[in-house]
Parts: C-alpha cells; sequence; structure tokens
C-alpha cells in the first residue's frame, strides 16, 4: 500500500492519543463492522479508552452478533467525543457518518478506507482502492500504530475480508489479500466458525422472504437487468428485520446471462434504497455516483430521490438507458 507519509500522519495521530471513537458508516456491512470492532479492540488491548459507533438505525444484524468487541458499541447519541480522536472506517465520504459526523469532524479524524471515490475528508486518510476491504487496510496499521492483532481482533477483520470478497471470490481478491487471511489465521481466526455464524445463521423468515423476492423479481433482458423489491410491508408480514437483508441481493446475482442486479428496499420514511451489483463488464459505481451514492465498479448503492418503487425503477432504468449501455454495446 503506497501511502506512507499518510501513514506516518495517521500513526502520529493515534500514538498521540488516548481515546478514540471508531465509526463505520450506516446500514454497516460486514467489512465495516469487522473493520470497525477490529480496529477498536486493538485499540481497547493497547490501553486506549475506545468507544464504537455507527448512526441510526443503530443495531447489530443477527449474522454478526458472534463478533467479539460489542462491549464497545454505543448508541451514536451517547458517544462522547471529549478528547478524543475519530477514526472513520469504509466511509467513502463524510456525509456517510450522517449523525455523527459534525462531532467527528470537530476532532482530529483518521479516515480509512478502499471506495475509490474517497474524498480524503480526514486529517489523514488511509485510502487504497486496490485493497479487497476496509478490513484489509486496517490489518497494515496494526504494526505502525503499534498495536497487535489477537485472535478476537483476528476474527472482526477476517470476518471483514470475507464478506467484502464474497468468500474469496470476487474479481478484488489478490495475492495479498489471501495471504493476509492466511495471517489471520495465523492469528487465531477459526474460519468454519465464521462461515457458519455469517452464511448459516439466517432465520426461517427471512428464507420465506427471500423466496417472495425471488419470485416476484423480474428480469429485462434487453436491459440485461435483474431486479427485486422489499417493502416495510414484507418486512412486517414475515417478521424480518431491514439490518438482516444485506445478503438478498446475492441471491438475484445467480442469474445466468445478467449484466445489472437492483435491489430496492422501502425505507421507514418512504424513501427507497437502491442496491446494486454487476458484472465485470458494467461500472455500477459510477452509475450510483450519479444518484448521489457510491461504492465500487461491481457494488454500489444510492438513495432514490423518488418515493416509491415504479418511480424508482424508471428512474433507474431511464439512467441505464441514457448511458448507452446494453448487453448489445458492452
Amino acid at each position: 500500500m503506497e501511502m506512507t507519509s499518510e501513514m506516518d500522519k495517521a500513526a502520529a495521530i493515534v500514538k498521540a492519543a488516548r481515546r478514540a471513537v471508531v465509526l463505520g458508516h450506516q446500514f454497516p456491512d460486514g467489512d465495516a463492522i469487522g473493520s470497525v470492532l477490529g480496529l477498536g479492540l486493538m485499540l481497547q488491548d493497547a490501553g486506549y479508552h475506545v468507544q464504537a459507533s455507527w448512526a441510526e438505525p443503530f443495531d447489530m444484524p443477527q449474522k454478526y452478533s458472534f463478533l467479539p468487541g460489542s462491549g464497545l458499541l454505543r448508541r451514536p447519541g451517547e458517544v462522547d467525543f471529549s478528547g478524543a480522536i475519530a477514526i472513520a472506517l469504509d466511509c467513502a465520504n463524510e456525509k456517510r457518518l450522517e449523525e455523527l459526523k459534525e462531532r467527528a469532524l470537530a476532532v482530529p479524524l483518521v479516515n480509512i478506507d478502499h471506495h475509490p471515490d474517497n474524498t480524503g475528508f480526514g486529517a489523514a486518510n488511509l485510502t487504497d482502492p486496490l485493497a479487497s476491504s476496509t478490513s484489509q487496510i486496517v490489518y497494515s496499521t496494526a504494526g505502525p500504530f503499534g498495536l497487535e492483532i489477537s485472535a478476537d481482533v483476528a476474527t472482526c477483520l477476517y470476518t471483514g475480508l470475507v464478506t467484502d470478497t464474497g468468500r474469496f471470490q470476487f474479481s478484488n481478491v489478490t495475492a495479498d489479500t489471501l495471504r493476509i487471511a492466511a495471517g489471520l489465521i495465523d492469528c487465531g481466526v477459526d474460519p468454519h466458525s465464521v462461515y457458519e455464524n455469517v452464511y448459516q445463521s439466517d432465520s426461517l423468515n427471512y428464507l420465506r422472504l427471500s423466496g417472495e423476492v425471488l419470485c416476484s423479481s423480474v428480469y429485462e433482458a434487453d436491459l440485461g437487468l435483474i431486479y427485486g423489491y422489499v417493502s416495510q410491508a414484507d418486512l412486517e408480514s414475515f417478521g424480518v428485520r431491514m439490518n438482516e437483508t444485506e445478503d438478498l441481493i446475492d441471491n438475484l446475482r445467480t442469474l445466468r446471462g445478467h449484466h445489472i442486479v437492483a435491489l430496492f428496499k422501502e425505507q421507514p420514511d418512504g424513501r427507497v434504497r437502491v442496491s446494486l451489483r454487476s458484472r465485470s463488464d458494467v461500472d455500477i459505481g459510477t452509475l450510483a455516483r450519479s444518484f448521489g451514492g457510491g461504492g465500487h465498479r461491481v457494488a454500489a448503492g444510492y438513495t432514490s430521490s423518488r418515493n416509491g418503487f415504479g418511480e424508482a425503477l424508471d428512474e433507474l432504468k431511464d439512467k441505464i438507458i441514457a448511458s448507452g449501455w446494453g448487453p448489445d454495446t458492452r
């Protein structure tokens, strides 16, 4: 990772502090949670007073409840930034901190992230778009920050690697990624335990909701687009929380011949959150940024400016058509 001067600045900020607030983005995924808890535990083990948080709705997805470090978590309104530094993890920009943003930016902030569109909003910015995950970058900070990777830390960071690489199957996997995974196993990770907790712990209600989404999904071959929708009524009917639906989109992306996958999720305020995935020949990160969102080339998301599934879908299809992209023009 070619960021020596930024690493030196970040290490100086961390070493000068004894209190740290470690923050992830709203609606955290496995990488955000793994990197937040992993770095938080490293700092705590080194004697820091540590608080960890992310924006409301603040709760832990059930599949990640096995991770150590939950004692560090505080609701965003309870976080005390006085005398502390902030460390933002897996946040492409400061807006992803939501209601924590102003307080986090008022103290020395280290920004650690792997999104290609990171805005460099920290006093020090450890950003590497070639890294498979933010957890991979956190692993590389242990030495420069004077921290150690325990078995608990390794479990958190390994979970971040596993989830953001699709179990080491996505195109973001490199030899370095696998070497780091091996190093984390040497530190005490049980890969099978992580796999069982993350990928074999769904509730029956979630499985039934998955079936409903698959049954109602639509494939538009002319656009190479398959999409599905989750409403608030669906969540209530099946007894599933929104934070359990992170991997629903992966059920759609197994379709042969697709190029873009979209999952529309109705939020409690009526807005529609759109998750996107694509084959490597389609840059949906740029597509998401055109809507004010962000992400990677093959995994991104945004919140639609339109209310209602139909209008949000039309908005997306119009953008795809206007881009000139299609199965016959890629």
